[in-house]
């Protein structure tokens, strides 16, 4: 079950990575590095993964107990159902932060991510949260737009409204 949600999750990255680079094709060069090197990084780091995971299996480098990303936690004494519910769960945020992206634009979605996320998964403070969204708003708008002068996609929510 665990190797199936991981390649679920491995998957919808991987596709994400995908549509990123099909994305940029039409914008003009300037415009579309930093997206295509970042797509193309992510697939390299997805296809060192992949590759990390076959060579494990085939190897028979089986680790006693599986960490929980790099978080310094183990799965040791949880539930399956619960690995697979937080799973689940993850890789629910992640599709829902793509179609927020989507449909109203990084500006807003990404900072709302974090500022969420922090709440809900890192039970931090409201001030935390909002301090951490504010930076990532701020580090989006000074750096992409100010500094590499970014062309975004158009959100389809205002696509529909006009």
């Amino acid at each position: 079950m665990e190797l199936a949600l991981e390649s679920i999750l491995v998957s919808i990255v991987t596709g994400y990575f995908i549509y990123l680079l099909r994305a940029v094709v039409d914008l003009r060069a300037e415009a579309a590095r930093l997206p295509r090197m970042t797509a193309i990084a992510g697939l390299i780091l997805v296809a060192a993964f992949i590759a990390q995971k076959v060579w494990g299996a085939t190897h028979g480098k089986q680790k006693t107990t599986t960490l929980i990303l790099d978080t310094g936690f183990d799965e040791e004494g949880v539930s399956k159902r619960l690995v697979v519910i937080r799973t689940l769960r993850l890789a629910a945020w992640f599709c829902g932060m793509l179609a927020a992206i989507w449909f109203v634009g990084y500006h807003v979605s990404v900072p709302m991510f974090v500022f969420f996320y922090l709440l809900v998964f890192g039970r931090t403070k409201w001030w935390l949260a909002v301090t951490a969204g504010a930076a990532f708003f701020l580090l989006i708008y000074v750096l992409f737009d100010l500094v590499l002068h970014t062309r975004w996609p158009e959100p389809a929510l205002l696509r529909w409204l006009s």
